[in-house]
C-alpha cells in the first residue's frame, strides 16, 4: 500500500452529523463521565502539588534559604514518584540511542518533577493510578482519557502563555473543574473510527451509531480516496448528540478566470445590526435576531426551573429569598426538572443554529458570487457601549455575531477561487461619501440616512459604506500596480485597504510608549513603528513581497 502524502491540494475540514440517540444514552454518558472525572482528577492532583509547593517555599524562606534554594528545596519535597521513575527512564533511553548512534548527542530536558503540565506527564501517572482511583476504567475508550489530559495540558499552557505575554486576545484564567452541566466532548483519535453506511457511524467501544443526516458528503469522497479522517469527537450540547469528523480532503486547486467565472467582479461588504449585512449591489440579508425568537421560551423555562429549584432544595436560598453564595446543593433533580432543562438547552440551540444558518448562507453566497469581496477588519471586542443604554446594545451586537462573516469568507475564498481584501479598522466607511468622498466630522449610529453636505447625496448609510468598502479595490489594483513597477514592496499599513493574510510588524515599540519612556524620537530610534516617519525608506519598504502575493492570489 503506497504511503499516504500530503500535498498542497489537501485542505483540513470538519463534517458533522446529528446522531439518533439522546445523551442519556449509557454509553455516550459513560464517556463524557469518564472524561470529566479524569479532567477534575488531574487538577485536583496539579492544585494540591501547587499549594504544597508554596508551603514548602514559605518554610524554607522562613529558615533563612535564599529564593531560588526554597524553590529548588520545595519542588524536590513534593516530586511526584512516577514523574521521577518516568524521568529516570526516559534519560535511559536518550543515551541508549545516542550510543547507538540513532540520535545525535544533545542535552537531555527532564519534566517537572513536581506537577504534571505536560500530557505525556498527566497520561504516564495516570496509567498507574487508575486502577486504584477508577476501577471501571475498562468500560470506555482509552481515548476518553487521553482527551481530558490533552485539553487540560492546552489549558494550562494556554494560562501561562497569557501570563508571560506569548499569549494575545482575552485574558486566560486557571483551569477550572468540569461539571455535569454544559457542553460535553470527547476526542477519538485512534481505534474503531469509520463511516460504516450511508446513515450508520462507528466509535471506539461505544460502536455503531445511527446519524439522522445522509453521510454522502464524506463517504462518498472517503471511498474514491479524497478524504481521510484524522479525529472523531462526540459532542453533547443543546440537548442533542453530535459526532463531528476532523478530515483531510482533497480539493482542486482553481485556476479561476476572475472575468468568466464570477457574476460580479468586485463587491463591498458592511456588517451591522439593523441589516445585517448589506452589500455594494444592494443585496441585504436582514438580522434574524436569534435571541429574540427564542426569549418568551427561555423566560418561560427559566422561572419554570426557580421554581423547581426553590421547591426541591430550600437549603440553597436565604431567607430573603437569594440564591446563598458558593456551591449549589440541588443535585438530585425530578424526572420534570430534567426535562425542564432539556428544553432551555434546546432553545439557546436553536437560537445557535438560526445565526450560522444564515451567515453560512450570507458567506457561502458573496464567495461564489463576487470575484473581489472586501469587508472591514472590525475590533468587536471594542465596539461595546459605555454608558446610557449599553446593556441592551451589546446584547443585540453579541447576538448578531459581527465577526462570524468575516471569518467564515477568510477560509471560504479559497475553496471557491475569489479573493478576500480587509478594509482597515479605522477607515470611517460610514462617515465617507461614496460619491464625492468627503468624510463627515460626527455621524450618529441612530442616523440610518447618509446625507452629504457637499453633493447633496442621500443614500442608506449601510449601503454607502458597502460601496466606499467596494471602491477600496481600486485603491488596491493602483497599489499592486505600483509595486510591479517599482519594485519596492507596499506597506499595507499606511493604506485603508490590505490583503487577506499580511499583518504589520508588531515587534515594535509604539510611539507614545517611547515618549513616555523618555527615548529618543529621532529617525532610527527606539521610535520604528509602523508610522514612523516617511523619510525613513527603511522603516516603509517592509519585506512583505511573499505574503502580498499569497494574499493577492487568493
Amino acid at each position: 500500500m503506497d504511503r499516504f502524502q500530503i500535498t498542497e491540494e489537501w485542505i483540513a475540514q470538519a463534517y458533522r452529523f446529528e446522531l439518533d440517540m439522546s445523551s442519556n444514552d449509557p454509553a455516550i454518558s459513560s464517556h463524557t463521565g469518564a472524561k470529566r472525572f479524569s479532567w477534575n482528577y488531574m487538577l485536583d492532583l496539579i492544585n494540591e502539588q501547587y499549594r504544597a509547593r508554596e508551603q514548602f517555599r514559605i518554610i524554607a524562606q522562613r529558615q533563612g534559604a535564599s529564593h531560588d534554594e526554597a524553590i529548588s528545596f520545595a519542588e524536590k519535597a513534593c516530586a511526584i514518584p512516577y514523574l521521577v521513575e518516568m524521568n529516570e527512564k526516559h534519560k535511559k533511553d536518550h543515551e541508549a540511542k545516542i550510543a547507538a548512534g540513532k540520535r545525535k548527542s544533545s542535552e537531555y530536558h527532564p519534566v517537572s518533577e513536581w506537577c504534571p503540565w505536560s500530557m505525556e506527564s498527566m497520561r504516564y501517572i495516570w496509567n498507574r493510578v487508575k486502577d486504584e482511583v477508577a476501577p471501571w476504567w475498562k468500560e470506555n475508550s482509552k481515548e476518553c482519557y487521553s482527551s481530558a489530559f490533552e485539553g487540560l495540558a492546552r489549558a494550562f499552557k494556554n494560562y501561562f502563555d497569557y501570563r508571560d505575554g506569548k499569549r494575545k486576545g482575552a485574558p486566560v484564567g486557571w483551569p477550572k473543574y468540569k461539571k455535569r452541566s454544559g457542553r460535553q466532548s470527547v476526542g477519538f483519535t485512534t481505534g474503531g473510527i469509520d463511516i460504516l453506511d450511508r446513515h450508520h457511524v462507528r466509535l471506539p467501544v461505544i460502536g455503531a451509531c445511527r446519524v439522522k443526516e445522509s453521510t454522502d458528503k464524506l463517504r462518498l469522497k472517503i471511498m474514491a480516496g479524497d478524504a481521510r479522517i484524522l479525529r472523531a469527537t462526540l459532542v453533547d450540547e443543546g440537548g442533542k448528540t453530535y459526532v463531528s469528523f476532523g478530515t483531510l480532503v482533497r480539493r482542486e486547486v482553481k485556476t479561476t478566470n476572475l472575468t468568466n467565472d464570477f457574476p460580479c467582479q468586485v463587491g463591498g461588504h458592511d456588517v451591522g445590526i439593523t441589516k445585517l449585512i448589506t452589500s455594494s449591489d444592494g443585496s441585504v440579508v436582514e438580522n434574524p435576531h436569534a435571541s429574540k425568537q427564542v426569549k418568551k421560551k427561555i423566560s418561560r423555562y427559566q422561572r419554570r426551573m426557580d421554581r423547581q429549584h426553590r421547591v426541591a432544595s430550600p437549603k440553597c436560598y436565604n431567607p430573603d429569598g437569594t440564591h446563598i453564595s458558593g456551591t449549589c446543593h440541588w443535585k438530585d433533580r425530578s424526572i420534570r426538572a430534567r426535562e425542564n432543562q432539556t428544553r432551555l438547552q434546546k432553545s439557546y440551540a436553536r437560537a445557535v443554529r438560526i445565526r450560522k444558518d444564515t451567515i453560512h448562507k450570507a458567506s457561502y453566497h458573496a464567495a461564489t458570487t463576487n470575484a473581489v469581496n472586501v469587508v472591514e477588519d472590525l475590533k468587536v471586542e471594542q465596539m461595546g457601549r459605555k454608558g446610557h443604554g449599553k446593556r441592551a446594545f451589546n446584547r443585540v451586537q453579541h447576538d448578531a455575531t459581527l465577526a462570524e462573516f468575516h471569518r467564515q469568507l477568510a477560509y471560504k475564498h479559497s475553496w471557491y477561487g475569489s479573493q478576500l481584501w480587509l478594509a482597515a479598522w479605522w477607515y470611517g466607511s460610514s462617515k465617507t461619501c461614496s460619491k464625492c468622498k468627503t468624510k463627515k466630522v460626527n455621524l450618529s449610529r441612530s442616523a440610518r440616512i447618509f446625507c452629504c453636505d457637499n453633493c447633496g447625496l442621500t443614500i442608506d448609510r449601510d449601503l454607502n459604506a458597502a460601496k466606499n468598502l467596494q471602491a477600496l479595490a481600486e485603491l488596491a489594483c493602483v497599489c499592486i500596480l505600483a509595486q510591479i513597477s517599482t519594485g519596492t514592496p507596499v506597506d499595507w499599513s499606511k493604506i485603508p485597504i490590505r490583503p487577506f493574510g499580511w499583518e504589520p510588524d508588531r515587534n515594535t515599540r509604539s510611539s507614545r510608549g517611547c515618549a513616555r519612556a523618555g527615548g529618543k524620537k529621532t529617525n532610527g530610534g527606539e521610535r520604528k513603528t509602523a508610522r514612523s516617519d516617511l523619510q525613513n525608506e527603511a522603516v516603509t519598504a517592509f519585506d512583505r513581497e511573499a505574503v502580498i502575493l499569497v494574499g493577492v492570489g487568493g
